[in-house]
């Protein structure tokens, strides 16, 4: 009997102990699985709050790059706060605009077309990530020393990775972004609540056009657009008229002009101030356009001397003419170049050659059986695919390997300016004084757009665009100064300033990024 009570009560305890253990065990499981359920909210709450802070770099750079000139914002003025999307919200700010330093650092040695790590006299005044831009290519970078710029992305955002010469000037500008996503705020969740909260940092290159125009009184006309707005250029420069710009940086630029006391004008543009260049052998011509490739590859061209046309040619260190084979006597308008050694400038209709032909060694006067109108602007997609316009609704179009006539059904006025975002998206405006002319390129015929209220009816000199949405063109002076923009849908006028002399303008040109304007993402931990 004894043994049988013994039995039954080691049953009781095991029983016990199994209850206790099975008790245990689901508690452990309810525990886990609690857990589980815990972090795995927090991880897709976290993950939510990053794509809202990811979502509000995406509303700041539409911020800064509004085809609508009137409601874009600026870096410094850039603020969205608690804006919530869905079961979270985002915060994001604006730092700067930071610009290269007033006296740019060069490259210290030649750069190659694939070096990653470049190196410059110093770092000095850039910024420790971002972007940089060297002779039009863009270049994203992850750090730097004293100096180099370290981990280069080359050739970003639709620009080309080319070779650059010792000594060329470094541009930057751009604004930093930080953004903060939260779910369901930015607020810390209390300890056991799920939550989440990411910081993200970007950077943002930002845009800057310049327009240069006559003198109305001691200095030319040099007027400046950052970020949002237009702004005359203070400048020294003697008094004349400043017909064509070009910019291949930030910190690199140059603009030609008509005679100042019988002599050429060329200005540069260093970063921080437009200075008079001191010529030797140069006659004393108007210059009328000017392209370049390079920081030691630009031509100038202007109006005959001596019974020839006048081709000047920078190496980087001087300005000096150039050797024209087969010429005329005859102006030269226009010129553009769309590789070091691939240029064309147009002119006048005074008999002979009015096109020429830089192919890397000389420039030759090109004869053709286009109209015996004077041209006025020209600009190249390749080698094979070019524009040139002129006067009384003068179109030809290189497409292959010559020039031809291409009849159009534009008002029959005088055509100043052409530029093409792509081959099949170009603009051209014209000297009409009965009301601004535009004119599209669709890729298959050239349209209309216009005439618009809101601009006047003046002649317009100079277009160039940023991309598609966003395109500048500048013109006669009525009662203030005329810059006109295409926002994707139409043109309008913008301004004028009361900053900027009311004169007229002569030629436009853009510092942009194409369509990917951010530098680098980073997560803030």
């Amino acid at each position: 009997m004894n043994t049988l009570n013994n039995q039954q009560g080691y049953l009781t305890m095991v029983t016990v102990v199994l209850i206790v253990v099975m008790s245990f065990i689901a508690v452990a499981i309810a525990y886990v699985f609690s857990n589980n359920a815990f972090s795995t909210s927090n991880f897709q709450a976290a993950n939510r709050a990053l794509y809202l802070a990811d979502s509000g770099f995406e509303q700041a750079t539409r911020a800064l790059f509004l085809p609508d000139i009137t409601n874009r914002s600026t870096c410094a003025g850039l603020s969205i706060t608690n804006s919530t999307v869905g079961s979270g919200t985002y915060t994001v700010t604006g730092a700067g605009p930071f610009a290269s330093p007033a006296t740019p650092t060069t490259l210290n040695g030649a750069l190659t077309s694939t070096a990653t790590t470049i190196t410059v006299v110093s770092t000095a005044g850039y910024q420790s990530v971002g972007r940089i831009m060297l002779d039009r290519e863009l270049i994203n970078y992850t750090a730097v020393d004293a100096t180099h710029f370290l981990n280069a992305t080359r050739g970003v955002d639709s620009s080309t990775a080319v070779a650059h010469a010792s000594g060329t000037a470094v541009g930057q500008y751009q604004c930093n972004l930080s953004s903060s996503g939260g779910v369901p705020t930015l607020t810390l969740p209390n300890p056991g609540d799920p939550g989440g909260i990411r910081q993200l940092t970007e950077n943002i290159q930002l845009q800057e056009a310049w327009t240069v125009g006559n003198a109305p009184s001691s200095n030319p006309v040099i007027a400046r657009f950052n970020e949002a707005t237009w702004s005359n250029f203070s400048n020294s420069l003697p008094s004349s008229a400043l017909n064509s710009i070009v910019m291949l940086s930030y910190s690199d630029g140059w603009a030609v002009g008509n005679t100042q006391n019988s002599a050429a004008f060329i200005t540069h543009w260093n970063g921080s101030n437009w200075t008079l260049m001191a010529l030797s052998g140069i006659p004393g011509v108007n210059l009328n356009g000017i392209s370049c490739t390079s920081s030691n590859n630009c031509y100038a061209v202007g109006n005959r001397n001596s019974g020839g046309p006048v081709i000047l040619q920078w190496n980087g260190s001087t300005w000096t003419q150039a050797t024209v084979n087969n010429s005329a006597n005859q102006n030269l308008n226009g010129v553009y170049c769309d590789a070091s050694n691939d240029c064309w400038a147009v002119g006048a209709s005074t008999g002979g050659a009015r096109f020429y032909q830089w192919n890397g060694s000389t420039w030759n006067g090109v004869t053709n059986s286009l109209s015996a109108y004077p041209f006025f602007g020209v600009f190249c997609n390749t080698s094979t695919d070019c524009w040139a316009v002129g006067s009384t609704n003068t179109f030809a179009r290189k497409n292959g390997a010559t020039w031809s006539d291409f009849t159009t059904s534009l008002p029959n006025v005088n055509y100043r300016g052409v530029y093409c975002n792509t081959p099949s998206d170009c603009w051209v405006v014209a000297d009409n004084s009965s009301g601004a002319v535009y004119g599209h390129w669709d890729g298959s015929s050239w349209t209309r757009f216009g005439p618009y209220a809101s601009v006047p009816n003046t002649p317009l000199y100079s277009i160039m665009c940023a991309n598609t949405n966003d395109c500048w063109a500048v013109g006669n002076a009525l009662s203030g100064e005329v810059i006109t923009h295409w926002d994707g849908s139409a043109w309008s006028l913008i301004g004028p300033s009361a900053s900027i002399p009311n004169t007229n303008l002569n030629g436009v040109y853009v510092i942009s990024p194409n369509t990917q304007p951010w530098s680098n993402w980073v997560e803030s931990f």
